[in-house]
């Protein structure tokens, strides 16, 4: 038989019963969701606002220095569940008459809001708040700079601080109004006490006009904006000037003649050094050269290592009075190849050499042709053969105080053996 429906027992089943007042509910909240009734109104705040130049003032170096970090609201009105769904994202806030800028300059511009999808379910009741925003406008520029040090320091009685910088030019970026403001660029701080030992100091890049005064405008890019000074510190140490030279003669005196300028310098460098370091030389200078009676030139000042002079320049001015001295000429024969390398061998062309003499109008009178040796160097012939002119040194016999000046060559044939 067929059992007869009951909805008193449909009713009595509580699970039937849980399913149909989620339905009912759900059917309730749906209609007043959408019913027109259920309007409300929403601000969005914080919305970012969209400054775009032209493409052309872009190409042509404008850039929006100041008034983009800003945000808008604006109020909105719609359907409370879609008004919930509703983000930043979802309204565009921009500044239209900023593509018509084609100059430098400070710009109010009015502000407009849309909605990012025209079909969304809210509408845009209020204007933008703010309603007009300031931007800054200009060409970027770069422009190198010297770094000034206006560190304050002082250094202990008989030491010397050579200063470095971690950086001695600096890059700055920025608007070209702003830029043409640099006077100069520094760093500024003071080391305490005074100075012994190598110490560092780090300091903050500072710009300033041409006052003095410190530009603390936040357009600025800089390349470096910390820069480390450091400070060697060593002893000084006063020591003599004194003149090389090359090919001098063994036995000849000559420092009552020769007149330094300065005389001595004044030195920094490693303790160790300076302790070894009982004077400095000259660049050489060559007895060769040495053919009027009197000699005036400046030379250069050859220090230690890791050492540098305090004196306001490197050079020192030499003079050296050769009045004294006597000039004589001599013929020699005596030719000899030295330094030739085996597998080859030499004929020597030239019959003789002139060889000019300087010396003692004494020592000059025991020296004639005999004396003189012409040593033709061949050391720096490697694979060559035929007739070659090459370099000749002279020695002197018979003095040890006399010195010939001036250039000599000979004439060789180099054979292969």
């Amino acid at each position: 038989m067929k059992s007869k429906f009951s909805m008193r027992k449909l009713f009595s089943n509580s699970k039937f019963v849980l399913v149909l007042s989620v339905l009912i509910s759900v059917t309730i909240w749906v209609n007043m969701s959408l019913s027109s009734d259920n309007h409300a109104t929403a601000t969005i705040a914080n919305i970012p606002i969209d400054v775009t130049l032209s493409e052309e003032a872009e190409n042509n170096g404008l850039h929006i220095f100041s008034g983009l970090d800003q945000s808008a609201s604006v109020t909105v009105d719609g359907n409370r569940v879609a008004l919930g769904s509703i983000n930043t994202s979802d309204i565009i806030i921009s500044a239209p008459t900023a593509g018509t800028i084609t100059s430098s300059g400070t710009y109010p511009l009015s502000l407009t809001a849309r909605k990012l999808n025209p079909n969304d379910n809210f509408e845009i009741i209020s204007p933008v708040s703010p309603s007009v925003i300031t931007v800054f406008v200009d060409y970027m520029r770069k422009s190198n700079f010297e770094v000034e040090n206006k560190v304050n320091y002082s250094v202990a009685e008989g030491y010397h601080a050579d200063v470095t910088l971690s950086y001695s030019k600096i890059k700055v970026e920025g608007p070209q109004t702003e830029i043409s403001k640099i006077a100069s660029v520094g760093i500024e701080g003071t080391i305490g006490g005074t100075l012994k030992e190598d110490t560092e100091l780090e300091c903050d890049v500072k710009l300033y006009d041409v006052n003095g005064a410190e530009l603390t405008d936040n357009f600025f890019t800089l390349s470096h904006d910390k820069i480390t000074v450091a400070f060697s510190v060593n002893p000084v140490k006063e020591v003599p000037v004194k003149l090389d030279f090359e090919n001098k003669p063994s036995e000849l005196d000559i420092d009552s003649l020769i007149s330094i300028s300065p005389s001595s310098v004044m030195i920094s460098g490693p303790e160790d050094v300076l302790n070894k370091t009982e004077y400095v030389k000259t660049e050489p200078i060559d007895f060769l050269s040495l053919d009027n009676k009197e000699i005036n030139r400046d030379l250069d000042i050859v220090l230690p290592d890791n050492c540098i002079n305090l004196n306001d320049n490197n050079t020192a001015s030499v003079e050296i009075d050769l009045s004294s001295f006597e000039t004589k000429k001599v013929n020699t024969s005596n030719l000899v190849v030295s330094g030739l390398n085996n597998g080859f061998t030499s004929q020597i062309t030239t019959d003789s050499i002139e060889v000019k003499l300087k010396g003692s109008k004494y020592e000059l009178q025991k020296i004639n042709g005999n004396n003189v040796v012409c040593v033709i160097d061949a050391s720096n012939i490697e694979d060559i053969t035929g007739s070659i002119s090459l370099p000749v040194k002279v020695k002197i016999n018979g003095s040890k105080s006399c010195w010939a000046y001036g250039e000599y060559k000979a004439n060789v044939i180099v054979t292969r053996i």
